[in-house]
């Protein structure tokens, strides 16, 4: 899962930039799916992707990349795992509506399959949510649940990257044998421009991408980490310490961390 966090962050400033950094003669064949390994290997094609780069690929690595951090702190602490579970699994829910447009425009006969992985997705988010209502029930059983809903949920996001992985394979052993990189046409795909996520303009997706990045990758980490306050002073009347005063950064937060008083 790290490795497919890397990779996919290393495709992050290319998405960014895509149409915007004067690269015309890379751009003009349309947006691809390994669009990293055409920027570092000269010639190196790719295939076509049908959605546009901000409002769907940058927001839905966003999330995707999120889950797969947040389901490798759990295997690190398990502890973590009913802790983070609302925030977890609702990025799920959300995840699987937005690439919802994505598999229902594909035309490469994966239409059923990435559905299947839409609705999991979707299905896996909310009965996590109903076992985290439920978990106080039985504890034992409901550690039991998450662990496939967290693992269901990790492995589809980790899936699209196995799915990549034999095009690569294939694209240099071309290469070695006939000297020249598979070749996807010298056209963007057929339906780019024409899907539900081009309704919006590209600054949209930008934004939300950004927004979220900037929300759950930087504020909320500072949010929970815990902050000493040093130690509280003497009482007026010589009784000792009196309690710290309860505060938003003294009290347990609403994910869960006890900070330090």
């Amino acid at each position: 899962m790290s490795i497919v966090m890397l990779w996919n962050l290393t495709k992050l400033p290319y998405y960014m930039s895509f149409n915007n950094d004067g690269d015309i003669a890379y751009n003009e064949h349309g947006i691809e799916l390994s669009i990293n390994l055409g920027h570092w290997i000269k010639g190196y094609r790719s295939l076509k992707m049908r959605c546009p780069p901000c409002n769907f690929v940058l927001v839905h690595a966003a999330l995707g990349l999120t889950i797969l951090f947040m389901m490798i702190l759990t295997l690190i602490h398990k502890e973590w795992r009913n802790k983070y579970c609302k925030p977890f699994f609702c990025f799920a829910i959300l995840e699987g509506f937005h690439a919802l447009p994505a598999a229902l425009c594909n035309d490469a006969g994966l239409a059923p399959l990435f559905l299947f992985a839409c609705v999991a997705l979707v299905g896996s988010g909310v009965w996590g949510l109903k076992t985290n209502l439920e978990y106080a029930e039985n504890p034992t059983k409901a550690e039991k649940h998450q662990l496939i809903q967290y693992t269901t949920i990790a492995v589809i996001n980790s899936f699209a990257a196995f799915l990549e992985t034999p095009n690569i394979i294939k694209a240099f052993k071309a290469h070695n044998q006939k000297g020249v990189w598979t070749d996807y046409g010298d056209e963007p795909h057929k339906l780019v421009g024409h899907t539900l996520y081009d309704t919006l303009p590209e600054k949209v997706g930008m934004t939300v991408f950004l927004g979220f990045c900037f929300a759950v990758w930087f504020v909320w980490p500072l949010y929970l980490i815990d902050i000493g306050e040093g130690k509280p002073d003497d009482d007026d009347d010589g009784n000792g310490a009196e309690d710290a005063e309860t505060t938003p950064l003294t009290s347990t937060n609403i994910m869960g961390f006890r900070t330090m008083p």
